[in-house]
C-alpha cells in the first residue's frame, strides 16, 4: 500500500499496526511514520490527538452505558454480557466510575472469576479508555512515546522509555496488575517497538507552556486510567 499523507499534519503515514490483547481484545493501534514531521510540535499534536480524543469519547460511552444498566431490570441485565471484576478493578478511573453509578462495594467481590453485567456501550467505553491509556504510555514507538520525544528530546525520552518498560514488567511480576495488562503490553513494545522513530526536520524548537500542559494534563488521566483500583 502507498504511504498516506497526513493532511493535518503535513507529512506522510503508514498504515497502523494493531495491538492485539488477550485480556482486551485489542489495545489501540500504532501507525508508523513514513517521512519526518516538520518539527517536534507538528510531532506532539500528532501523536497525543487521537489517544486523547479517544479516552474522552470512551469516557462519555461508558456513562451511557453505565446509566443504561442502572435501569434495567433484573431480566434484562440477566441477558447482558460481562465483564470480570478483576479486570475492571485495573482501572481506578474506569473501576472508580463503574462503583460510582452503579453501587459501592459492586467490585469488591472476592471471587477472581465473577463478573458485572454491562451494556454493550459501557464495555466498549472501558476498554477504549484502557486502550488509549496504553497507547500514551512512553515506550517505543507509541503515540506515548511521540510524545516523551516531543516534550523531553530524544536523549531524555529514552531514559523514561527504559524506565517505563521496567517498571511495567515489575508490577506485573509481582502481581500489583491482576490482569496482566501491562505485562503483556510492555512485552509487545520490547519486542516489535525497538527501532528508533523517524527524526523531525527540526528538533530544536521546544514546545510551548500550552502543549506542556495538555502533556500533563494527559499524563494524569493516563496514571488514573492505568493504576489499578484499590
Amino acid at each position: 500500500f502507498p504511504p498516506r499523507t497526513n493532511t493535518l499534519f503535513q507529512f506522510d503515514i503508514g498504515l497502523p499496526t494493531i495491538v492485539p490483547s488477550l485480556q482486551l481484545g485489542l489495545t489501540g493501534a500504532i501507525t508508523p511514520i513514513n517521512t519526518p514531521p516538520k518539527n517536534l510540535k507538528s510531532l506532539f499534536d500528532f501523536a497525543i490527538s487521537g489517544p486523547l480524543v479517544g479516552i474522552f469519547v470512551s469516557l462519555a460511552l461508558m456513562y451511557v452505558g453505565l446509566e443504561k444498566t442502572a435501569f434495567m431490570d433484573a431480566a434484562e441485565l440477566s441477558q447482558l454480557p460481562g465483564l470480570p471484576v478483576q479486570l475492571l478493578r485495573s482501572s481506578s478511573l474506569g473501576g472508580g466510575i463503574i462503583e460510582y453509578l452503579l453501587g459501592d462495594g459492586i467490585l469488591l467481590s472476592p471471587d477472581p472469576t465473577a463478573t458485572v453485567s454491562l451494556h454493550p456501550y459501557a464495555i466498549a467505553g472501558f476498554v477504549g479508555i484502557m486502550s488509549n491509556a496504553l497507547a500514551l504510555l512512553p515506550a517505543g514507538n507509541t503515540d506515548g512515546g511521540r510524545v516523551a520525544h516531543a516534550v523531553l528530546g530524544r536523549s531524555l525520552s529514552r531514559v523514561l522509555q527504559g524506565f517505563t518498560l521496567l517498571l511495567l514488567v515489575i508490577v506485573g511480576i509481582f502481581g500489583a496488575d491482576e490482569s496482566n495488562i501491562l505485562l503483556f503490553y510492555s512485552l509487545f513494545v520490547t519486542i516489535w517497538q525497538r527501532e528508533p522513530e523517524m527524526p523531525c526536520k527540526n528538533e530544536v524548537d521546544e514546545l510551548d507552556l500550552a502543549r506542556g500542559a495538555v502533556a500533563i494534563g494527559a499524563a494524569v488521566l493516563v496514571a488514573l486510567a492505568l493504576v489499578p483500583l484499590s
